[in-house]
């Protein structure tokens, strides 16, 4: 609302401006911010329903929780030497992928844009979250050299500020993480080994995450 008001105002003499016409811009500006707040509204209904994103805030942000041990689980899997080198500093994952994974990666200040929007393009048509699972492995496979190299400190820096930002571009992270094999059969089969972990004390993914 402010950016078409100050836009207007920027762009037009309103000492001057006949109070019918004054009257007629206001209510274009009211018009405009309706529409944009419809909109909204409507994306937003649509992630917390039909893509099930109110999982991700319920009480006590069990399924949030529930996300990063399955990501911890595939780091495991995936990168072992990198999850012996985060055992060795006591780093607990879920200190930077809970950020990650509660904003769909929009936490990053470096994460460009354009890959932000390739990654949901797939989340939508997939109506899958292993997306998500396979940018934040692909993160750190590509990051690996670099952390192997860090204490607990720096590897939370980095984690969290990325100085080299290049790894995150659409044209490298996205096939990178595309070519890591992760499937809702084995999504659904570490939710159940998380869930366990987390002593059957809350809600799992969401279905459209499995």
């Amino acid at each position: 609302q402010d950016t078409i008001l100050l836009r207007i105002i920027k762009s037009e003499d309103w000492h001057t401006m006949p109070n019918d016409m004054l009257r007629k811009r206001m209510s274009e500006i009211n018009s405009n911010t309706e529409i944009v707040e419809e909109v909204v509204f409507r994306v937003m209904d649509t992630f917390f329903t039909t893509y099930s994103l109110q999982h991700m805030y319920w009480p006590e942000l069990r399924c949030l929780k529930t996300c990063c041990r399955v990501f911890e689980i595939l780091i495991r899997q995936k990168l072992p030497v990198l999850a012996d080198h985060f055992e060795h500093h006591d780093l607990n994952v879920g200190l930077f992928a809970l950020g990650w994974f509660q904003t769909l990666f929009l936490y990053l200040p470096s994460m460009p844009s354009a890959t932000v929007c390739h990654m949901w393009d797939i989340w939508l048509v997939e109506r899958s979250f292993k997306i998500f699972f396979r940018v934040g492995t692909a993160i750190l496979f590509l990051s690996q050299p670099t952390l192997l190299n860090h204490d607990l400190e720096g590897m939370m820096t980095y984690l969290n500020t990325f100085p080299d930002a290049t790894l995150l571009r659409a044209d490298i992270l996205i096939p990178c993480a595309l070519q890591i094999k992760i499937t809702n059969k084995m999504l659904v089969e570490i939710e159940m080994e998380a869930t366990d972990f987390l002593n059957h004390g809350g809600h799992g993914m969401p279905p459209a995450m499995g």
